[in-house]
């Protein structure tokens, strides 16, 4: 399992990766500098992939397996959720730091 978690460190209902801390019990991600931000339950469970995954490029049909699992989603869904999370989370959302785009493959979280 650890082999699996990427660069992220475990600790219980916390995970760090990057310079991110995301609180999954709290659904509250905290960034250097800022207050913490409350994330939706999706939002959540996509930054939790990136942070398990950091540095490594996730497919878009894995995020929306993860993510919605039996439920099932797509590409647009899984565009929008991004686009809603970079909104919350990154300093300049139009110019991405923390979760990069892989065109053609899917997403990844800047290490």
């Amino acid at each position: 399992m650890l082999r699996r978690t990427g660069n992220a460190a475990l600790t219980p209902g916390l995970l760090h990766a990057a310079d991110l801390t995301l609180d999954r019990a709290r659904l509250e991600v905290q960034r250097p500098s800022a207050e913490p931000v409350r994330l939706a339950p999706l939002e959540m469970r996509l930054l939790e992939a990136l942070m398990l995954n950091a540095g490594q490029v996730l497919t878009a049909e894995s995020l929306i397996t993860t993510i919605w699992g039996a439920e099932g989603g797509d590409r647009t869904m899984l565009k929008q959720l991004v686009y809603r999370l970079r909104a919350k989370l990154e300093p300049n959302p139009a110019q991405p730091r923390y979760i990069e785009t892989v065109p053609g493959v899917g997403y990844a979280l800047a290490g």
